[in-house]
């Protein structure tokens, strides 16, 4: 536990620091920073009391990827966002519901791809002209009150695969709250 507490001290400094010695509660949410100081196992939310699902792009390979999340907001609007992630590495978002419905490509298109692995370091140059290999597409349309609900979870995953011709796939993980 004093681990634990020390990390909320580290947060809190480096947020203070961070934004040249103002007060935390003034750029964050409230809830969040009493929960960071109070160690109580609290949970931070959105701002108010909007619910969200927070969606997740986990790299599992030793190259960089680029994921593609779509999805269908509460008014059947197809969005999307891209994720570039490092290898091993983990990024996310916290979409507000209602989220209708996602995937990893395409919702109006379940046969596009939605994951590329790119074939050199961006240490060595832009990954924009990097050569890359489309991952099949993960072809399948998750669900608002069938695969999840607002306050879940969902991790897309990109990893290794002998079973395909790219050598890599997806897979989704979904966390009930």
């Amino acid at each position: 536990m004093v681990g634990a507490q020390a990390w909320r001290w580290t947060v809190l400094a480096g947020l203070v620091l961070a934004g040249g010695c103002a007060d935390p509660t003034e750029i964050l949410n409230p809830e969040f920073v009493d929960s960071l100081s109070r160690g109580s196992g609290s949970v931070a939310s959105l701002p108010g009391d909007a619910p969200g699902l927070a969606v997740f792009v986990e790299n599992q390979t030793t190259r960089w990827i680029s994921a593609a999340v779509s999805y269908r907001d509460g008014d059947g609007n197809a969005r999307s966002f891209t994720q570039v992630v490092g290898p091993g590495e983990r990024t996310g978002q916290m979409l507000v519901c209602q989220i209708q419905e996602i995937t990893l490509g395409n919702v109006s298109d379940l046969g596009a791809v939605g994951a590329v692995v790119y074939l050199s370091d961006p240490a060595t140059g832009s990954l924009a002209d990097s050569p890359f290999v489309e991952v099949e597409p993960f072809g399948l349309l998750l669900r608002s009150g069938v695969n999840y609900e607002c306050g879940d979870g969902v991790d897309f995953i990109v990893r290794a695969s002998s079973n395909t011709a790219s050598g890599y796939q997806t897979y989704a993980r979904l966390r009930n709250n």
